[in-house]
């Protein structure tokens, strides 16, 4: 566009000038000088701009454009991507993919929220101006140094985005209310709200708060101890779950390279197979839980935490387990949150031999769910005792592992879950 534009503009003055075919070699001359000093002078203005706009120091008026063209042309260089492993895998019914890379332009949204060293930074003058002026801090706080502090406060704004409560009185509950195309609401119930005991309505997650804790308390755990592996969840709705492990890996270790793998079908729950567990009937046909991927990409860039790492796998788990774990390496936290008996095992059998010695399985749904049923029939049939279960609140659980035992994978192929 630049060099047509030119050549339009030599043509405009040659012509005003009079110069003709016959003119003489001089005139041709310097218009074409005239024409290279151009070209030069603004592909030499463009490269400066795009250094300027990639090392962050941009000071030109137009560093908005450069920066977008910049980042454009970075989501699209697929020659330069990385990842896990290569990408997009597509079939018929499913699909691999990292939205930093392959989701489309211009579906994506404008972040809105820095990335998170930004904030740490910022919060850390607020403390150190701040804390000279008070005689104490909380126990909590006492055990944290500048930096801990900062980046617990970021962590703790994070959660009140994702779970809607930092909308106060324009916030409300909503009331599940499977199987019905409109949802009940009402005024935000905070107690509701910290207890996972609502769906939220401008919020990113329906996760209450404990269990946002339990995730950013075991998270903090396997990073001090050097447990090594990635994050997964499966079953996401919007995203916000995940984007707050991603969150907290990013404040915690911002070196690390842990990939945050996000499963759904994002077309909302499988119809269920009531051979397999008399519960798991019933759980499709909740418009409101049917989420497309874009609206949980968008959630991660408008957090500021849509990067190379974030891995979305999209259809339903048996269709979209056994090629991922062909794929994966190990996991430090899986979190499954698939409800059903059947969305339950399709993870177990194919990741579960994925997950480190000290790393931890997180069970969103475990009391009065078919997903706990799946779990007990899981170690059953391989012979081992169930892991220590710990409660978080009265609906979600999580153990540990401390022992690896080969899975029989021809049972799941056959899908002979329960022991005979």
């Amino acid at each position: 566009m630049v060099k047509v534009s030119i050549v339009k503009a030599q043509r405009s003055w040659l012509q005003s000038t009079r110069i003709k075919k016959n003119s003489s070699f001089s005139y041709r001359f310097y218009a074409t000088v005239l024409l290279f000093v151009l070209c030069f002078s603004c592909v030499g203005y463009f490269l400066n701009s795009y250094d300027a706009v990639a090392s962050g120091s941009s000071q030109h008026h137009g560093s908005n454009f450069f920066q977008k063209l910049v980042q454009h042309g970075a989501a699209h260089n697929h020659n330069n991507r990385k990842g896990p492993f290569a990408m997009p895998i597509k079939s018929k019914t499913y699909e691999i993919f990292q939205p930093f890379y392959d989701m489309d332009e211009a579906k994506k949204d404008t972040p809105f929220i820095a990335p998170p060293q930004d904030f740490i930074q910022i919060f850390k003058k607020r403390i150190e101006w701040v804390d000279p002026q008070i005689n104490k801090k909380t126990k909590l706080l006492k055990t944290m140094n500048v930096e801990e502090h900062a980046a617990f406060m970021y962590i703790q704004m994070i959660k009140s985005f994702v779970s809607g409560v930092v909308f106060n009185e324009a916030e409300m509950s909503v009331r599940g209310w499977l199987n019905h195309n409109y949802q009940r609401t009402q005024a935000l119930d905070l107690e509701l709200r910290k207890q996972g005991k609502d769906w939220t309505y401008a919020g990113d997650t329906m996760t209450g708060w404990a269990r946002l804790d339990n995730v950013y308390n075991l998270l903090k755990d396997v990073i001090e101890n050097g447990i090594e592996g990635d994050y997964i969840e499966t079953g996401v709705w919007r995203g916000g779950s995940s984007l707050f492990a991603k969150a907290t890996m990013m404040a915690l270790d911002p070196s690390s390279r842990r990939v945050s793998y996000v499963c759904d079908s994002f077309r909302g729950l499988p119809p269920g197979n009531q051979i397999l567990d008399k519960s798991d009937v019933g759980w499709d046909g909740t418009p409101y839980l049917e989420v497309t991927s874009e609206v949980a990409a968008n959630n991660f860039i408008k957090y500021g935490m849509l990067d190379e790492n974030v891995v979305f796998v999209k259809g339903f788990f048996n269709e979209t387990m056994p090629p991922l774990k062909e794929k994966v390496g190990r996991f430090s936290i899986m979190r499954l949150d698939g409800d059903m008996y059947e969305s339950t095992v399709d993870v177990l059998y194919n990741l579960y031999d994925k997950l480190t010695l000290g790393g931890y399985v997180i069970m969103d749904d475990w009391l009065g769910f078919p997903s706990k049923t799946a779990v007990e029939d899981f170690f059953q049939v391989h012979g081992e005792d169930l892991p220590d279960i710990v409660a978080v609140d009265d609906l979600s659980a999580y153990w540990k592992k401390t022992k690896d035992f080969k899975i029989n994978y021809e049972r799941y192929q056959k899908a002979e879950y329960k022991k005979l």
